[in-house]
């Protein structure tokens, strides 16, 4: 199966968008972590911890969807 560009652009945002969501709430549940942005009091401490492994999970995924692209073409 060929992948083209469009394809291809598509992937390389979805596949880590899925990927960063879907850890951050195993590695969230590992822990005992919780915290709802839209329902609980605004707290900045636990909003920076959301967004930081949900950034660090999206730039691994990122540079290994990058990387696995790469090597198929």
């Amino acid at each position: 199966m060929e992948i083209n560009k469009s394809n291809q652009s598509i992937l390389i945002f979805v596949i880590p968008l899925l990927s960063a969501y879907f850890g951050s709430k195993v590695i969230f549940h590992l822990f005992a972590f919780e915290y709802l942005v839209f329902t609980d009091t605004f707290d900045v401490i636990k909003l920076l911890i959301d967004i930081s492994v949900f950034g660090v999970l999206f730039y691994i995924s990122s540079l290994g969807v990058g990387y696995v692209i790469r090597a198929k073409t």
